[in-house]
C-alpha cells in the first residue's frame, strides 16, 4: 500500500512511488542540496533536473498577488509562508501555511493565475520552474503524475479539515488544530526538539488563520498555557503536554 502524500516534501521521498536515486545538489540554489529544486526529478531517472528561476524576499513581503500572471510553478525554497485571499473589506483568510520544500498548490501545475496570494512570513527564498517542463515531465513519468494525484488530493483533504474546523469547532480547538498540524510537519522534518519546535506565525496570522479576532486569539493562546498545553511564543511553541495537545487538535 502506498504511504500517504501530504506535502511535497513527502513526495520528494515517496520512495514507493518514485525510484530512489541519490540525491543530486540542485543545480540552480546554492542554498539547497535537496528538495524540489533538482532532487524530486532527479528521483525519476531523468538525467537532468528542471532548472528553475530563484528569488529572495523579505519577511511580510508578497511574493505573489492573486490574479497577476505566474512565472511558473512556484515552490518555497527557505523560509515560511502562508497562502491567504484577500476580502475587500480589508480583512483575509490565510489558506495553508508553507514550509520550505512545499509546492504552493498542487493545481498550481494548470493554472496561469491563481485565486490566492503568497506573503512571506520569515524571509523566503522561493524558485518557479517553468510550466511546460513541469507538465511534461509529469505527462511522460507515469509514477510522477501518480504521486502528483496523490498530492493533489491530500490538498483536498486538508481543506475538507479546515472546512471543519471554520464551520465547527471551538476556538480552542481551531487554534490547537493549527498547531498539532505544524508541529507533526516540524517533526517530521527533525525540527522537534525537546518538546519545541518553530512556529514564526504572529497572533493577527494565527488569527487570520482560524477565522478569529486577535483579541480572541490571544485568550485562547494564554488559557493553553495556563492549562499547562502549550506556549506559543518569540517564534516557538513549547508543548508540554503532548496527548491534551493533540486531543483539542484531532478531528477524532
Amino acid at each position: 500500500m502506498l504511504r500517504e502524500i501530504d506535502s511535497l516534501s513527502d513526495l520528494v521521498n515517496a520512495r514507493g512511488a518514485i525510484p530512489a536515486a541519490p540525491n543530486p545538489p540542485c543545480n540552480t540554489c546554492q542554498f539547497r542540496d535537496s528538495n524540489f529544486c533538482g532532487a524530486l526529478f532527479g528521483r525519476t531517472g531523468h538525467p537532468m533536473p528542471i532548472r528553475g528561476k530563484h528569488s529572495e524576499i523579505a519577511s511580510r513581503q508578497n511574493i505573489y498577488r492573486a490574479g497577476e500572471p505566474t512565472e511558473g510553478v512556484l515552490v518555497i525554497c527557505d523560509g515560511w509562508a502562508v497562502r491567504f485571499i484577500q476580502l475587500p473589506n480589508g480583512k483575509r483568510q490565510i489558506l495553508s501555511v508553507l514550509l520550505p520544500g512545499d509546492l504552493v498548490s498542487a493545481t498550481s501545475v494548470l493554472e496561469g493565475r491563481l485565486a490566492f496570494s503568497i506573503q512571506a512570513v520569515t524571509d523566503v527564498r522561493y524558485c518557479y520552474f517553468p510550466f511546460a517542463e513541469v507538465r511534461a515531465r509529469i505527462r511522460d513519468n507515469p509514477a510522477l503524475f501518480e504521486v502528483w494525484l496523490r498530492l493533489t488530493a491530500a490538498e483536498q483533504r486538508h481543506a475538507d479539515k479546515r472546512l471543519v474546523d471554520l464551520g465547527q469547532r471551538t476556538a480552542q480547538e481551531r487554534i490547537a488544530a493549527l498547531i498539532v498540524h505544524v508541529m507533526t510537519r516540524c517533526e517530521q522534518r527533525g525540527e522537534l526538539l525537546g518538546g519545541e519546535f518553530p512556529f514564526p506565525l504572529s497572533q493577527q496570522q494565527i488569527a487570520d488563520f482560524t477565522g478569529l479576532t486577535p483579541v480572541h486569539t490571544c485568550r485562547v493562546l494564554s488559557s493553553l498555557r495556563k492549562n499547562g498545553i502549550c506556549d506559543v511564543g518569540h517564534g516557538y511553541v513549547k508543548v508540554m503536554d503532548r496527548p491534551d495537545l493533540r486531543r483539542l487538535g484531532s478531528l477524532k
